[in-house]
């Protein structure tokens, strides 16, 4: 399990819909079922991502999808965090932001930004993204931080030089679109651009009032990414995700951790739990969750695969010595 990493479906989600809106795809076509994106915070294994890549090359029949889809998505609509992102007042500290930012929103992958005499070299890498994806992944992110650098050094920003992994026939389209020479099969992704670019006094931004850049609650869900080797955080997560499935199995999970059944089940006795009270502790804090915002009873019980409410409901009372609708209850007397 030392091996999962996730990625928050904000990164994903406008690609994956578009996509379908593009070459009229049924709903939950592609790898990762609709409803795991339908919220921007949602964590995402990478290896699910890994079949996405693929199958949104397959769906399409066209190995350039990332840049055709991707090229003219803001990235000002990512919500909350482009929000935070773009709060700052020049390129030098949104650079900064991002690169401490990117492990709440890729865990295992990095970006840093190293100054090579005029020039910076914005590198992003993700080791968990399988060789045939590279280019897909790499672009991707190319995109991404030249939309960036173009917020605050204006639309006419032309990078100096994109590297990226993997390798595409159609070369000229990159070129085209980025406007530079773009080099392949490179071990990592890299946008070059001029240092002075990063000070304040280059920067295009407008003045005025800004909305804040999170709230307590957003604050929240962007700090919740499991660190390298929390086995019990990354099956809390993992059966997160899988809610979105149905009612998640011991053979689903332990699937995308990638062990077997057995193998899973005796991980988990090893740390003293089993897979029956774990399942519970997880769905009863998502429902917690849930009910929170506001999600009636039956809608959550569904949300977390349950096939009646009844069920739901003894797991809950079990977990929290409270039935759903009493713990409603509580909490709208704490609130008035």
């Amino acid at each position: 399990m030392e091996k999962v990493r996730f990625i928050r479906a904000l990164g994903l989600r406008n690609i994956h819909f578009r996509v379908m809106k593009r070459y009229g795809l049924d709903d939950n076509s592609l790898a990762i079922i609709d409803s795991a994106l339908s919220q921007p915070m949602t964590l995402i294994p990478v290896s699910e991502v890994n079949r996405w890549y693929q199958s949104l090359e397959q769906k399409s029949g066209n190995p350039d999808i990332i840049l055709d889809v991707a090229s003219d998505i803001r990235p000002e609509d990512l919500g909350s965090v482009a929000r935070w992102l773009f709060s700052s007042l020049d390129l030098a500290s949104a650079i900064r932001r991002l690169n401490y930012g990117i492990s709440s929103l890729q865990s295992g992958a990095y970006l840093v930004a190293t100054q090579s005499g005029p020039i910076i070299k914005w590198t992003y890498q993700n080791p968990f993204i399988e060789y045939n994806n590279k280019a897909h992944d790499g672009v991707r992110a190319a995109i991404f931080l030249c939309k960036i650098i173009r917020y605050y050094a204006g639309d006419e920003f032309v990078p100096m030089r994109v590297m990226l992994p993997g390798i595409r026939s159609n070369q000229h389209k990159y070129q085209e679109y980025f406007g530079c020479d773009v080099s392949w099969n490179h071990s990592k992704t890299e946008v070059w651009f001029p240092a002075d670019l990063r000070l304040a006094t280059r920067s295009k931004i407008r003045s005025g009032k800004k909305q804040l850049a999170m709230s307590f609650a957003e604050l929240d869900e962007f700090l919740n990414m499991p660190e390298a080797g929390d086995e019990i955080k990354v099956i809390y997560e993992v059966i997160n995700y899988s809610c979105h499935y149905g009612f998640p199995t011991v053979e689903r999970v332990s699937s995308l951790v990638g062990l077997s059944p057995q193998q899973f089940q005796r991980r988990l006795h090893s740390v003293g739990m089993n897979f029956t009270n774990v399942l519970g502790y997880v769905l009863s804090n998502i429902a917690v969750g849930l009910l929170g915002k506001g999600i009636g009873v039956d809608e959550v019980a569904k949300r977390l695969g349950y096939q009646n409410v009844a069920s739901f409901n003894r797991m809950f009372k079990k977990q929290r010595a409270l039935t759903p609708t009493q713990f409603i209850q509580r909490l709208e007397e704490l609130r008035s």
